[in-house]
């Protein structure tokens, strides 16, 4: 697990943020489809050659496919593609901001979709963490099953979890396309109705054998359960620069696994102190940490677009003042050269529509004061030499006109 957030960050780094959405739901498939298929590689082999020897072909494959990645796979260019840096890349240079302790606090701290982010990873984590220790058992001592069908039901629950994550991002994707508020409304809204297929499975009657009702409890539980999950990521991805992402990721990978792991806690100290049943525990658990997180998506909608458009704001006035090379040792081009691609730049939708202020939060951006003067300096030269070439113009015309009335 200590590498899924360093492939979220990559994968950032090679698709833009139209598509990150499905390429985050791809990978999140691939990670469940893993699952599903080493358990049924565990339980067939296990019988004739011992629990070990999934272990070892699971290694072996593991150590194969690592060296497979360290001589095939090529680092992308970090942030090449962000559309606010592209012109700066174009031209040869290179984002080289690095992460501080500084910066990595402030954005947990300061950025209000990060800490909607970071708590709905925790609050929503809760319950899926006792599912993968209490469905299985739920279903065979409580729900009446056999452990057969049991296993059955849960792994219709994984199949419903994979489509889940496909369909949701493919749906976060159209999403995004059409408003970027719209991602976190929809996130929300499948949280609030994954509730009711779980609450269906464990909260109705006993079954006798796995019909095809709790079958379809389970697959549209794990389906509509599955459908935020996957955007969670991205979301983290576009509103923080490359240099901050990976840790980012990080520590909402570190949030849901202290999550999953407390999730079981909680039901055990809610059946020993209030003395519910485990099944009226799950159900209690899932509706109110699930609503919990629903209410912080919605919220989501209001900040997430604010701090992508801040973030894209400050990546902007890097790649200006990385272009022209005031007060820092990027550029190459002479003057005139880096004044007229920064007015290129500046014309720009992707670009200009972020830097039409250099100021982030009140505060000067890398776009410094030195630059602001000098560009000021430039336009008000340019002006007055227009100015002159106009005055210069008007005089010559009224002296000719004058040679032509004197001739008449």
């Amino acid at each position: 697990s200590g590498s899924v957030p360093v492939v979220f960050s990559l994968l950032s780094d090679w698709f833009d943020d139209e598509e990150r959405n499905a390429a985050s739901s791809g990978f999140t498939a691939m990670m469940g489809a893993g699952i599903i298929l080493g358990q049924i590689f565990a339980g067939c082999t296990g019988p004739s050659y011992g629990w070990r020897f999934s272990f070892f072909v699971s290694g072996f494959l593991t150590i194969l496919l690592a060296v497979l990645v360290m001589g095939c796979l090529r680092d992308p260019e970090r942030g090449g593609k962000e559309k606010v840096l592209r012109e700066m890349m174009a031209i040869g240079r290179k984002y080289d901001r690095k992460l501080t302790w500084g910066q990595f606090v402030s954005a947990m701290t300061n950025h209000s979709s990060n800490c909607l982010l970071m708590l709905q990873g925790f609050f929503s984590n809760i319950p899926w963490g006792i599912m993968f220790v209490f469905l299985n058992d739920c279903l065979s001592q409580e729900m009446g099953l056999s452990v057969e069908a049991a296993t059955f039901i849960v792994g219709i629950f994984g199949i419903g979890c994979a489509t889940g994550g496909i369909l949701g991002g493919y749906l976060g994707q159209l999403a995004t396309g059409a408003d970027r508020k719209f991602l976190p409304i929809f996130m929300a809204v499948s949280t609030f109705f994954g509730i009711g297929p779980f609450v269906a499975l464990l909260g109705g009657h006993s079954y006798n054998r796995a019909g095809w009702l709790p079958c379809l409890y389970s697959f549209s539980g794990g389906c509509i359960a599955s459908l935020p999950s996957v955007n969670i990521r991205p979301c983290i991805i576009n509103c923080n620069p490359p240099e901050i992402r990976g840790a980012a990721l990080t520590t909402a990978n570190l949030i849901i696994n202290l999550a999953r792991g407390a999730g079981p806690s909680c039901l055990t100290s809610m059946i020993s102190i209030w003395g519910v049943s485990r099944v009226d525990g799950f159900n209690i658990l899932v509706t109110v940490f699930w609503t919990i997180t629903a209410i912080q998506l919605a919220l989501l909608s209001k900040t997430l677009p604010v701090d992508q458009d801040r973030m894209e704001k400050e990546l902007a006035s890097y790649a200006i003042s990385a272009i022209t090379n005031i007060g820092n040792d990027y550029c190459s081009l002479s003057h005139d050269d880096c004044n007229t691609v920064q007015n290129e730049l500046f014309s720009r939708s992707d670009i200009g529509s972020y830097c039409g202020d250099t100021t982030v939060d009140g505060d000067i951006s890398l776009f410094s004061i030195e630059n602001q003067s000098l560009s000021f300096d430039a336009t008000a030269a340019k002006q007055s030499l227009r100015f002159m070439s106009g005055a210069l113009r008007e005089i010559r015309g009224g002296l000719l006109s004058n040679q032509s009335n004197e001739r008449n």
